[in-house]
């Protein structure tokens, strides 16, 4: 091999153990302990699934702009939301064009369940439930036992909520893709209030 390839070579493996090979996106999932999911007089518990993708850096939007939860490869998250009408985007990292959302009014002392997964062009954000298709539901307790649970590192919160940005976008970006779904495609958007138990 040439010096010039060999220094080449060398110059690339040395910037891959400095970091330089990580993701450009930083991802703030952490796993932590998957405690039984019990419902919350107070709460909303919205169970959020990534069950067969591997898709890096999915922030977890409200209908505020705030960033609420992450998910990074195959995991789950568990969000504990305020009763009322809900809406929840899905991007990865901070590609507007990806994102998704579902919405519904949720109610306090209830677990609801949705999912992630690839659609064309972005993420599908989907709501996991007796009337999704293709049997989604039945494997419930398969998908939460086959990932890892994950948290956001709260001492990271901040700075990925800065790298995230302005959500206006992407929040606009997912209703854009919402409203044009056919009325079956637009069901598996919707959690209805009765979903919960």
């Amino acid at each position: 091999m040439p010096v010039k390839s060999r220094i080449a070579l060398f110059a690339s493996l040395a910037s891959c153990f400095t970091g330089a090979c990580a993701p450009a996106f930083p991802s703030i999932a952490v796993k932590t302990p998957a405690a039984p999911i019990a419902p919350d007089p107070e709460k909303v518990i919205v169970v959020i699934v990534q069950p067969t993708t591997r898709l890096h850096a999915v922030a977890i939007i409200d209908g505020r702009g705030q960033l609420v939860g992450q998910l990074d490869d195959r995991s789950h998250t568990v969000l504990r939301l305020p009763e009322g009408p809900t809406l929840l985007y899905a991007v990865v990292e901070n590609n507007a064009e990806t994102a998704d959302r579902i919405e519904g009014t949720l109610m306090a002392g209830r677990v609801y369940y949705a999912t992630v997964g690839e659609r064309e062009g972005g993420i599908a954000l989907l709501a996991l439930n007796a009337r999704s298709p293709d049997g989604r539901w039945s494997h419930r307790d398969e998908y939460l036992a086959a990932t890892p649970r994950v948290a956001m590192d709260p001492d990271r919160v901040v700075r990925e909520a800065n790298e995230i940005g302005d959500t206006t976008a992407l929040m606009k970006a997912a209703d854009a893709h919402v409203a044009k779904l056919d009325a079956s495609a637009a069901a598996e958007h919707t959690i209805q209030e009765s979903d919960g138990f």
